[in-house]
């Protein structure tokens, strides 16, 4: 099992260090891209938002939520339990290779899974489900290109980013339940009172 990672994880990196060489003008706008996702901060700001505006406060609400479950999953639980080193940080290996000619971007922390691609997962999938699907749908690209910049900079593997949808899925689909509870018990409540 692990070797069929392996692989699958080096074929993945060749592929975008092929995309890298062979469109270099990509490189900036993924760089500014996967730099908005330090900290989850874009989806954050794009969450309070969101909640300032009457009309769209229940979804950034769930978003948030959806941010919150996925940090603590991911940040604080995952990360620190897998432990597992960025492909960088073997300087023999041909991820290191990769990720010098990709510019030798630095990030600190574990690998698994990638807590850029958890927060985009997390909060695309929230505003999927709680929006129309006619147009909802399109909120999916966003942890896509987020997962897909992780790789181009080789400071993740594949299988990271596969682990970061899992978890910021997970995310949203928890949220959107807690969100739904919390407002049954309100309701409940409310109607008890009265």
């Amino acid at each position: 099992m692990m070797s069929f990672i392996n692989s699958f994880d080096l074929a993945a990196a060749k592929f975008a260090a092929a995309i890298a060489k062979n469109c270099g003008f990509l490189t900036t706008p993924l760089k500014i891209i996967t730099l908005s996702g330090t900290a989850g901060a874009v989806f954050i700001v794009a969450a309070a938002m969101l909640i300032i505006f009457q009309r769209t406060r229940t979804t950034g609400i769930k978003a948030g939520g959806a941010l919150l479950i996925g940090f603590i999953f991911t940040n604080l639980l995952l990360k620190n339990v897998i432990a597992r080193p960025r492909p960088y940080a073997d300087v023999t290996s041909r991820f290191y290779e990769i990720w010098q000619s990709a510019g030798a971007l630095k990030e600190s922390g574990f690998s698994f899974p990638s807590g850029h691609t958890t927060a985009a997962t997390a909060f695309g999938v929230s505003l999927f489900i709680s929006l129309n699907k006619k147009y909802s749908w399109t909120f999916l690209f966003i942890p896509l290109v987020m997962g897909f910049t992780r790789i181009y900079f080789c400071v993740h593997y594949a299988s990271d980013v596969l682990g970061g949808i899992v978890v910021g899925t997970t995310a949203a689909i928890l949220s959107q339940s807690v969100y739904g509870f919390i407002m049954k018990k309100l309701s409940i409540n409310a109607k008890n009172s009265n």
